[in-house]
């Protein structure tokens, strides 16, 4: 078994549903006559702040802020990001987005955070009442379900995605670039470069264009950073337990988002067919310009599709 919770789903499962269905108001968000009381909530709240310039009344939320950051750079870079899809390859805007936001002041107040939560589990009950399965491709997800359970991961887990987002490794440098450039790096080769493809939101599998699935590399989830992170949510949690039955519908069961942040790492070399490749991993360099690194890290890649 390998971790389920990535940074895929902690960092993105906020902002990914939002990108092509933000407008202005409420009801053309969600395409509907009138809003329902959940749909109200999550649109008033400022989840949806970079398409309709509602801002959060706290920094909590980090998905939703950093969400914003990430648009901004990718927008300024000329790419138009779509629900889902990768959009492109290029990381630059992204790393440029964690450089902006971690620069940024951050302050948390946990009550606000359980405030916002009580709220969301009264005005979304049934939205959150559905199983989520996150390792569907996510373009098949309900999309009002999908927003409700975003919105509530980006409060409860954003005091410590915010520590995992800033998170540098010993060499200094951003974990998160590190392992969103293996990621990419894997999507890309799969691919042999086609955007239009599609990440669970568990991290665990590549949709491709052609509707055939791989499986994501369990050594992509291992390493220093990962075992970084996953401190910083398991410390979290032990001291903000979820409720159960929310727990059941998004991970599978009481306990189980713990026990798979405490997961070993499996080495994926030990496992048949495995195809092991060389992936250059880019490194920004003292002068902010981007350089191959000319450490070479073996990464094994299975072949195999789901």
């Amino acid at each position: 078994m390998y971790k389920k919770i990535t940074l895929i789903l902690w960092l993105l499962a906020t902002v990914i549903p939002f990108v092509t269905l933000a407008q202005n108001t409420c009801e053309e968000t969600f395409q509907a006559t009138e809003c329902s009381v959940c749909q109200k909530t999550i649109h008033d709240d400022g989840a949806l702040s970079y398409f309709t310039g509602v801002t959060p009344s706290t920094q909590c939320p980090t998905n939703i802020h950093f969400g914003n950051v990430i648009f901004e750079e990718y927008s300024k870079a000329g790419y138009e990001v779509s629900a889902f899809n990768l959009s492109t390859f290029d990381l630059e805007p992204f790393k440029s987005a964690v450089d902006k936001y971690c620069a940024l002041e951050y302050t948390c107040d946990p009550s606000e955070v359980e405030q916002t939560l009580e709220k969301l589990k009264t005005d979304c009950a049934t939205e959150l009442s559905a199983p989520l399965d996150l390792s569907a491709d996510p373009k098949t997800l309900d999309v009002n379900s999908l927003m409700a359970y975003g919105t509530f991961l980006a409060y409860y887990g954003g005091i410590p995605a915010h520590e995992a987002v800033c998170l540098k490794n010993d060499e200094g440098e951003s974990c998160l670039i590190e392992i969103f450039t293996n990621v990419v790096e894997f999507a890309k080769k799969e691919t042999n470069g086609d955007i239009n493809a599609a990440i669970s939101l568990d991290g665990k599998t590549l949709y491709l264009p052609d509707g055939s699935t791989k499986e994501i590399p369990k050594d992509l989830n291992c390493g220093e950073c990962w075992t970084k992170i996953a401190n910083i949510y398991l410390t979290y949690i032990e001291a903000h337990p979820m409720d159960e039955q929310l727990e059941t519908n998004i991970f599978g069961g009481p306990g189980q988002m713990k026990e798979e942040l405490s997961a070993a790492c499996e080495d994926s070399t030990e496992d048949e067919g495995v195809d092991v490749v060389e992936m250059k991993i880019e490194k920004r360099g003292s002068g902010g310009s981007t350089r191959k690194n000319g450490r070479m890290l073996q990464r094994s890649l299975l072949s195999a599709i789901w």
